[in-house]
């Protein structure tokens, strides 16, 4: 392994959302790429990631605990003689620091959501993990990040763009066949138009947005679907409970497989406060869903400036119904956003972009360190 320029990528197995589709999409790309460096995956505990990573051949350890952690991760770095500590999300990240300092390798990052937002709705992790985190990715040689704006939050003078993809896999069934399958399975009129959201529930998605907004359409036969879990289900309930709308609003839970979903609605909603580059309006799209979504970054990134689906003010309920009305009522328009998304958007976040992307930022990195008098150890003693 002497001659190998290996980068070890560090997990946390329970991860979900928009960071697990990343790195799961990333596994998959690195079996059949041409590519320079030699990765191994590394977890921090069990969970579904590395259930999925293990499965695909790709998932190389794990170590457990934080203080532990950070110990046995930099004795997988020696034993490895990495040259690159790759980490994603705010723990890991704080881990990897300490981790790589120790074993004196070069420490980078993948930045998915902006970190004043990643403890909301806990505050006294809000409080005080924000500021640590920052803290130390200042320490970092270089971060990535997947939409350019999350660089400007950073203390960090090296800032490097990968961009989020997925593997599209080919609709079990045609959009019409999915949408009478979901109005059946949910007992609804043949003619219901669906809407949906595909995230985590977490108070930084804003669903009780697209909530307040479904209650300024009661003259329509529109129902919300919404898959996904989490800590913020509960309020959310009572939110479409308060709004009147709690018949039209069906909490799916985790779905395994969310295609049958996205072929079935006729628009995907993301009302989020934030986001990175959103794996979800990706695949909403390549599905045939007109999207919508709240004027931040990496929305109005990624729907290049309203081009290629609808933006509205964030947190507007209002201004969320008025376009879902104007989009519901339009098929001609759903379908020219459509369009427009899967010819202009969708070339953009191809799983071949995100492994080049990498490859080059590492390059970079080393360039860097060695340029600031970094040495790769000659020995795995030698970091001892």
């Amino acid at each position: 392994m002497a001659s190998e320029r290996t980068v070890i990528v560090f997990f946390a197995g329970n991860e979900v959302g928009g960071a697990a589709t990343h790195l799961v999409t990333w596994a998959k790309a690195l079996k059949g790429a041409q590519v320079d460096y030699h990765y191994r995956f590394v977890s921090l505990g069990d969970g579904p990631l590395t259930g999925e990573l293990r499965q695909m051949g790709m998932l190389h350890g794990a170590v457990a605990g934080t203080v532990g952690a950070i110990r046995d991760l930099a004795r997988v770095l020696r034993r490895e003689r990495a040259w690159i500590l790759h980490s994603h999300g705010p723990r890991m990240n704080l881990i990897a620091s300490f981790a790589a300092s120790s074993a004196g390798v070069i420490w980078t990052a993948t930045i998915h959501s902006h970190p004043r937002y990643d403890f909301e709705g806990h505050p006294l992790k809000a409080a005080l993990f924000p500021s640590l985190h920052l803290w130390r990715l200042s320490r970092a040689r270089g971060l990535f990040v997947v939409q350019p704006a999350l660089g400007d939050a950073l203390p960090c003078r090296t800032i490097l763009e990968v961009p989020n993809a997925f593997f599209p896999i080919p609709p079990r069934a045609s959009r019409d066949a999915c949408a009478a399958e979901w109005r059946h399975r949910l007992g609804l009129n043949p003619e219901t138009k669906l809407i949906g959201i595909a995230a985590r529930l977490d108070p930084v998605k804003q669903i009780d947005v697209a909530i307040a907004a479904l209650a300024h359409l009661s003259d329509l036969d529109v129902h919300l679907l919404v898959a996904g879990d989490g800590r913020d289900r509960a309020r959310l309930e009572a939110a479409a409970e308060a709004s009147g709308v709690r018949s039209r609003v069906h909490f799916l839970g985790h779905l395994q497989d969310v295609r049958d979903l996205y072929c079935a609605i006729d628009v995907h909603v993301l009302p989020s406060k934030s986001e990175g580059a959103p794996t979800s309006m990706l695949e909403a799209g390549y599905y045939g869903a007109a999207n919508i979504g709240s004027d931040v970054p990496g929305i109005r990134r990624m729907l290049l400036d309203g081009e290629a689906g609808v933006l509205v003010p964030p947190g507007d309920a209002e201004a969320l119904a008025r376009a879902l009305r104007q989009m519901l009522t339009d098929a001609a328009l759903r379908a020219s956003y459509v369009e427009r998304f899967q010819r202009l958007v969708l070339p953009r976040y191809t799983p071949e972009r995100m492994v080049v992307a990498y490859e080059r930022g590492y390059t970079v990195l080393e360039e860097d360190a060695v340029r600031s008098g970094w040495r790769l150890p000659a020995n795995p003693e030698q970091t001892r």
